[in-house]
């Protein structure tokens, strides 16, 4: 009876090839290197239906909470659901880059925001940031 060896059975190698890695980075980089300048011509604005919307820092900024119960505080006075488009108007005509800094609870549902949003946008209001913020502990 003859014994096989170990020198008889063929030795599996486990190689692994990073010939597709490198051509994989290969490729990225070159994409890097070729889109990066063409980014860096665009001008840093918005197109919007023909207009140009340049990101301009609003020059005034009030601020509107609304409340757990869906009450408008704005500049710290109370105001009324049907009075908010309005009052917004008639601050956006006396000053036209006016920011509106929209505080809200975060039980406040998304349907709700966007409504709010889009209120402040039919008013005029062309610059908005949203806080949340955490209701007072007890």
């Amino acid at each position: 009876m003859n014994r096989i060896s170990n020198r008889q059975l063929p030795r599996l190698a486990a190689e692994i090839s990073i010939t597709p890695l490198l051509d994989l980075m290969l490729v990225l980089l070159l994409a890097v290197v070729v889109l990066v300048p063409v980014l860096e011509d665009r001008p840093s604005f918005l197109q919007e239906k023909g207009e140009v919307n340049v990101f301009v820092k609003p020059k005034k900024v009030i601020e509107l909470l609304v409340k757990a119960d869906l009450e408008f505080l704005l500049d710290g006075k109370a105001l009324e659901h049907a009075k908010l488009i309005p009052e917004m108007q008639s601050r956006v005509i006396a000053e036209p880059e006016l920011g509106v800094l929209l505080h809200i609870r975060p039980s406040l549902l998304a349907p709700r925001l966007l409504e709010l949003m889009d209120a402040l946008r039919q008013a005029g209001v062309k610059h908005t940031s949203v806080s949340i913020t955490e209701a007072p502990k007890p």
